[in-house]
């Protein structure tokens, strides 16, 4: 039961990922640069590194799993706390 609640709430998210950012791509369509206004010319000069966006990948999840951590070492206290009443 859990599995399935997750699965519908991954279909239901992605969905909206697909609605919010409807191109595949690192520059967005014409349509959405006129319907948008959207700065494209600071992309076109940029080169990406691999190793940049692998460093910024494993940076952006160490940030997740360090609050993450907080998050668990809280809820223990408040357990214990509540199992002390």
């Amino acid at each position: 039961m859990r599995r399935e609640i997750q699965i519908w709430l991954w279909g239901i998210v992605s969905e909206l990922e697909y609605q919010l950012y409807p191109w595949k791509s690192s520059t967005p369509p014409d349509w959405a640069k006129e319907r948008y206004g959207a700065d494209t010319s600071i992309h076109d000069n940029h080169e990406f590194s691999n190793d940049d966006l692998h460093y910024d990948w494993l940076k952006a999840h160490d940030q997740k799993i360090g609050r993450l951590q907080d998050e668990v070492i809280w809820l223990q206290k408040q357990v214990r706390e509540l199992k002390e009443k």
